[in-house]
């Protein structure tokens, strides 16, 4: 992502014609109003925690619901990352009536991958992505519909992303992490960036892979300050704050510059921890990844609305 005037754009309402599952209570576009109900599955009372801390005791459990009644069949894909080995289950769940009850634990989730509950460890992840079939045969997929710029192709999948926020208690994508408790002292020391997604300053924007950054404590034990993890000329520091078990936050904050990594006229960007994401701080494992959302405004201060979209970081304890 080298040249960021290829995404630098300006929001936009851009009409396109896809079958997709919405709250039309979320939509202002008239045109929205006029789609059919799609096939969209939730959980009765709660989520999945977005963490675990113990790797042995990993347990969830809920009743999924068809608030519209329209769902035929409905089935789970689980793509578990364990210690950077890929493993996917194709059907790890399965129903045709609802409610239906679901559930998971370390056992099942060992057996289901063909491993022992031991082989299971702190920073894997598990990613669940539900298809749902309409009572007409019309499928619904639970990833996010993704559009390309340059081909004006539409893939991905067709569940609108304002469904995936935690109110909807959405069964149609969800995922966790095992992380572990949060040490201070262990996340202090010498950083290498492994990506930064084309924000690091180095090359006018690039992954920044190989560049290191220091890591301070914050004024409280949860909070890390993060010396200028984007190489940027400015020397912007990234104030972060951990939950007891590494999930990380923080609120806007100067970057890196955009005539660094994009083109002058705008004030540097500012990141935010995204709300809509995990951010990770394991100590127990020494890795870091952030996902943030993105904003800049005109020189002088005024607001742009402009963004850079989502991005994120992620790097290494050496």
């Amino acid at each position: 992502m080298k040249n960021k005037k290829k995404i630098f754009i300006y929001l936009f309402a851009l009409s396109v014609t896809f079958v997709s599952c919405t709250d039309e209570n979320k939509f202002t576009n008239p045109v929205t109003f006029g789609l059919e109900n799609g096939a969209f599955a939730t959980f009765k009372s709660s989520l999945p925690d977005a963490a675990y801390p113990d790797p042995s005791e990993i347990a969830f459990a809920d009743v999924i619901t068809d608030p519209n009644n329209t769902i035929s069949s409905y089935s789970v894909k689980l793509i578990a990352n364990l210690s950077g080995n890929i493993a996917v289950v194709e059907n790890f769940f399965q129903a045709t009536s609802f409610p239906a009850t679901f559930s998971f634990d370390s056992q099942s989730l060992a057996t289901s991958l063909g491993v022992d509950v031991t082989d299971i460890s702190f920073g894997d992840t598990f990613n669940f992505i539900a298809t749902a079939v309409r009572n007409d045969g019309t499928i619904f997929l639970g990833t996010a519909p993704s559009f390309d710029l340059k081909t004006l192709e539409i893939s991905g999948g067709n569940t609108e992303p304002t469904l995936q926020v935690a109110s909807y208690k959405s069964a149609m994508q969800f995922n966790f992490i095992v992380a572990c408790p949060f040490d201070q002292a262990a996340m202090i020391g010498t950083w290498r960036v492994d990506n930064a997604a084309g924000f690091h300053a180095t090359s006018g924007g690039s992954s920044g892979a190989g560049e290191t950054f220091e890591v301070i404590a914050g004024p409280n034990a949860d909070e890390l300050i993060l010396k200028n993890p984007f190489g940027s000329k400015y020397n912007y520091d990234i104030v972060i704050k951990s939950s007891p078990f590494g999930i990380a936050s923080f609120e806007y904050q100067f970057a890196v510059g955009v005539d660094e990594i994009c083109c002058p006229g705008y004030t540097s960007c500012q990141i935010r921890s995204n709300p809509d994401a995990t951010s990770l701080a394991l100590s127990c494992i020494g890795y870091m990844e952030l996902k943030f959302n993105t904003r800049l405004g005109k020189a002088g201060g005024s607001p742009s609305g402009l963004s850079f979209g989502d991005g994120f970081i992620k790097a290494t304890k050496i």
